[in-house]
């Protein structure tokens, strides 16, 4: 199983305003790998990874998974953002009305799990990552860092393919930043995940397989 990135180009605005973001970006991640992509601002990680989670759409290039486009239609795309996909903002995103427990189990109930399932699933995550106290409060109770890791057990739940995260530890101080990363990259080592990452953060490097360094929307070192 491999994720392929063909020569993806892309900008923003027409004509004379039109900015060139990625112009042609080339790589390959294979299952079971951990890459990092890194660079300056503005020099096009978010956007690639926007792309490769089908939630934005490419000028030009492919994007092969095991050799076939990841993408060919939206509702294609839908069905594997719930199935294939985790996804981990910077922001956890967490619905406010919804206890903690629930928002893992909304997604395990989604992608076909049954209830008993994915109360089972949820609660060992969040016991993995510390949560297990937590399970039955709201998000406006939690803080900062307790919110991020609830989001990232989110992103795991349905048991996805890939793994997209943007900053995930940029809310979360260096030892428990550290816990998570080694976490999230035994899940992606022991269930075959692909799994790219965006971080600044450089003491997280050693965790990754690889880093591949974006400057101006081109690749400059990998």
């Amino acid at each position: 199983m491999s994720l392929q990135v063909k020569d993806i180009k892309k900008s923003f605005g027409k004509g004379q305003s039109e900015t060139p973001v990625l112009k042609g970006i080339n790589f390959e991640v294979n299952e079971g790998e951990f890459v990092i992509l890194n660079g300056a601002s503005g020099s096009g990680k978010t956007t690639l990874l926007t792309i490769l989670g089908g939630l934005l759409s490419q000028n030009s290039g492919d994007i092969l998974y095991n050799g076939k486009p990841l993408y060919d239609s939206e509702q294609k795309a839908s069905e594997l953002r719930l199935n294939e996909i985790g996804f981990i903002f910077q922001s956890s995103h967490l619905v406010p009305y919804l206890k903690v427990r629930a928002q893992l189990t909304t997604i395990g109930r989604e992608a076909g799990l049954s209830k008993k399932e994915a109360n089972e699933r949820a609660e060992k995550l969040l016991e993995q990552i510390g949560l297990a106290h937590r399970l039955n409060v709201f998000p406006h109770m939690l803080s900062g860092g307790e919110k991020q890791r609830v989001a990232i057990m989110r992103a795991l739940m349905n048991q996805p393919k890939i793994i997209l995260a943007d900053e995930p530890t940029a809310s979360l101080d260096a030892e428990r930043a550290t816990e998570v990363i080694e976490m999230i990259k035994q899940q992606i080592q022991s269930k075959q995940m692909i799994g790219i990452m965006i971080t600044h953060d450089k003491r997280l490097f050693e965790y990754a397989d690889r880093v591949i360094e974006l400057d101006n929307g081109v690749i400059v070192n990998d």
